[in-house]
């Protein structure tokens, strides 16, 4: 008897949790009736009761802070909403709790300077947006071996514009040296590219021309001395009878073979 009574108790206590859980849930998502949400909203993920997302608008505008969560409920992103403001701040986390990206949204777009980390909090990245594009400096930096090395060393940077590369890249040495540089345009490499060995001499030399090799290209041994010379022309490798013809051609006509 006395078992029956409690699990009689545990069926009312479940019960009552679950219809308050329902009627709290079914206080949220309102909208006016101009067609404006208003208040609280929440998302669960399907066939769970373990929250997607939740926070609250005014006149169809998020205010105020926005959390989102993994599916196994852990905290993924606080997203805080200046009222009367266009400008949110945002943290995102990884699953183990620690921070993964810090910037700002501006009319909810990615806007300035956003840091990555990696899940041990070592800087992996940082981007720079303009009305959620990737517009300015792009910077990707080694993880260091030893945990207790806090340096922030380049491996590469990038130039964008309007999500676009556009500009200057570089990559580097851990030691700083430069690996490569060479030039985007419109998000195709254009011009000279250069890349380096470790020991600061040339390793090659390639030039394109709207994302193709284009002129001589050039490669070095350890020593910098050029050991390979090979020309292309929009993308295709000339050599023997044709490439003397096209040179002799270029020559009269006054071109140059790299443009």
């Amino acid at each position: 008897m006395n078992y029956q009574k409690f699990f009689f108790m545990k069926y009312r206590l479940l019960l009552f949790f679950s219809s308050f859980f329902l009627i709290s849930f079914s206080q949220v998502n309102m909208i006016d009736d101009k067609g404006l949400k208003q208040g609280e909203w929440a998302k669960l993920y399907d066939g769970t009761r373990v929250y997607k997302y939740r926070g609250t608008f005014k006149d169809d505008k998020p205010i105020g802070k926005f959390y989102y969560y993994y599916k196994s409920s852990k905290l993924k992103a606080v997203i805080n909403h200046k009222e009367n403001s266009s400008r949110s701040e945002a943290y995102y986390y990884h699953e183990n709790g620690t921070l993964m990206s810090y910037g700002i949204f501006k009319n909810q777009l990615k806007d300035s300077i956003w840091i990555n980390y990696t899940p041990s909090q070592r800087i992996s990245s940082s981007e720079t947006y303009l009305n959620g594009k990737l517009n300015g400096k792009k910077i990707i930096y080694y993880i260091p071996d030893n945990i207790d090395d806090k340096s922030q060393i380049p491996s590469v940077i990038y130039t964008y514009k309007h999500n676009l590369l556009e500009g200057k890249i570089t990559e580097y040495f851990r030691d700083l040296s430069i690996k490569l540089v060479g030039t985007y345009k419109n998000n195709k490499k254009e011009g000279v590219w250069t890349s380096f060995q470790a020991n600061g001499k040339k390793s090659s030399l390639v030039r394109y021309k709207n994302g193709r090799r284009h002129g001589w290209c050039l490669g070095y041994d350890v020593n910098g001395n050029e050991v390979s010379r090979k020309y292309y022309y929009l993308g295709e490798l000339i050599k023997g009878k044709r490439l003397e013809e096209l040179m002799d051609y270029m020559k009269s006509k006054g071109i140059n073979p790299n443009h």
